[in-house]
């Protein structure tokens, strides 16, 4: 397996600065979608408060994989902290890991 750069490339912001990353935004959708589930008020303000950092890192091009897994790695850390059931920790793990999947390749 070949290795992963954990910085998106530097080009676009040599060739005229920062770029919207429309598709990176959209792909936390999913995630989004799980976190609402959960229905716990407080639990759900924490979990969004970390998706609202997650969207902020990756809505511009260049952006930090790295960051990206360790605000992943929150959320579920977050949500394991209130408990929350298997199912949902399943599908929060789901989600996260196709978003990651997708930023790692843009």
């Amino acid at each position: 397996m070949g290795s992963v750069s954990l910085y998106m490339s530097m080009e676009h912001h040599e060739k005229g600065g920062h770029m919207y990353n429309q598709a990176g935004v959209d792909a936390l959708d999913a995630v989004r979608a799980v976190v609402a589930s959960f229905g716990a008020p407080l639990l759900f303000r924490k979990c969004y408060g970390i998706l609202n950092a997650m969207e902020m890192h990756v809505e511009e091009t260049p952006y930090s994989v790295e960051a990206l897994q360790h605000l992943g790695q929150a959320l579920e850390a977050t949500a394991r902290l209130y408990r929350i059931d298997q199912q949902q920790s399943t599908k929060l793990a789901r989600v996260l890991a196709t978003f990651l999947s997708k930023v790692e390749k843009k």
